[in-house]
């Protein structure tokens, strides 16, 4: 029978059958829900000798919850996992840290496979993440010194302080590679179109203001202004003040721009940017490039509005402070 922690049990039972394991296993506890784990499986790791050390923080952002980890460890490496991240072969540890080893490496990045069961999942897939391996934290081993080096992680925002972390990493003169064996990321299990984007809206409000998004929300306001200039003012009268007697007058300027606006938006993130994320063709047609477009359309549009609200909450706030 499943317990109140399931999940946290079935990712110690996961660990309890890696060939090589740790000492240590740091769980950081946001919920505000007490954890308790079953008797027999504490029994298990204690005989593996692998010291679980739970600690319960509510409310505490990931990049917090991390940074507490980090504060507590006295190994000389630190792996990354989370609840929904996790190895599903039972050599991941051993084989990624002797490659670490082997080539004298600063650390190893996390490769992240987003796994879908079914239609809308694979969609959402096919609208995001794509079935590339993404390089990600969870996954990933670092040495101590490493982690030391590139500081630690964003502990004031919701979302974003991992990808803000490894660019930061990137700064760094050190070694860096992608881990040979990828993690899966189970997290779209039982999500829908709703969830997806109020996530999303989450997501990058707060994490919009962090230093490695400023081109893309740069880009995406730009855009959107020049978009809407051309579809309230539309060439003919606002540009050239011109009507249908003059001979560089377009007949249905708006409808042709709009029209060849969605063309374009539908090759480029219905059919082009799935297939560089190596989406199926066979997924895509006939009909499910259609839906990706909309639903794509639906997480941009998502995207800039929260770019939008970010920006203009980050503008009251300075006028508050003079």
């Amino acid at each position: 029978a499943k317990s109140e922690n399931f999940y946290i049990e079935d990712f110690l039972l996961n660990i309890l059958f890696w060939t090589l394991k740790p000492n240590q296993i740091f769980i950081i506890n946001t919920s505000g829900k007490k954890i308790s784990l079953q008797k027999k499986l504490l029994s298990k790791l204690k005989q593996k000798k692998i010291e679980i050390i739970i600690v319960n923080k509510k409310k505490l952002f990931p990049g917090a919850a991390r940074n507490s980890g980090i504060s507590m460890n006295k190994n000389d490496y630190l792996v990354f996992l989370d609840m929904n991240t996790l190895p599903y072969d039972k050599d991941w540890l051993k084989v990624n840290y002797q490659f670490l080893k082997k080539n004298k490496l600063d650390g190893v990045c996390g490769q992240t496979f987003y796994l879908a069961e079914n239609y809308t999942q694979k969609i959402i897939r096919a609208s995001s993440y794509g079935r590339t391996y993404l390089r990600t934290i969870p996954g990933s081993i670092f040495s101590i010194k490493t982690v030391k080096k590139v500081g630690f992680f964003n502990s004031q925002t919701r979302a974003g302080e991992d990808t803000e972390w490894l660019k930061r990493l990137d700064t760094f003169n050190l070694k860096i590679r992608n881990a040979p064996l990828p993690v899966f990321y189970k997290g779209l299990y039982n999500v829908s179109f709703t969830s997806t984007v109020k996530k999303w809206f989450r997501n990058y409000f707060y994490s919009s203001n962090l230093p490695h998004l400023t081109n893309q929300k740069n880009f995406y306001i730009f855009t959107s202004f020049i978009a809407t200039f051309l579809i309230v003012f539309n060439w003919n009268y606002s540009i050239f003040n011109i009507d249908g007697r003059n001979h560089i007058y377009v007949p249905h300027i708006t409808k042709i721009f709009l029209a060849l606006s969605a063309v374009i938006y539908t090759i480029f993130r219905g059919i082009y940017l799935p297939i560089i994320k190596k989406i199926k063709l066979s997924f895509l047609f006939p009909y499910n490039f259609m839906v990706v477009t909309f639903f794509s359309f639906i997480l941009d549009f998502v995207k800039t509005i929260t770019f939008f609200v970010s920006s203009f909450s980050r503008m009251a706030n300075l006028g508050k402070q003079k």
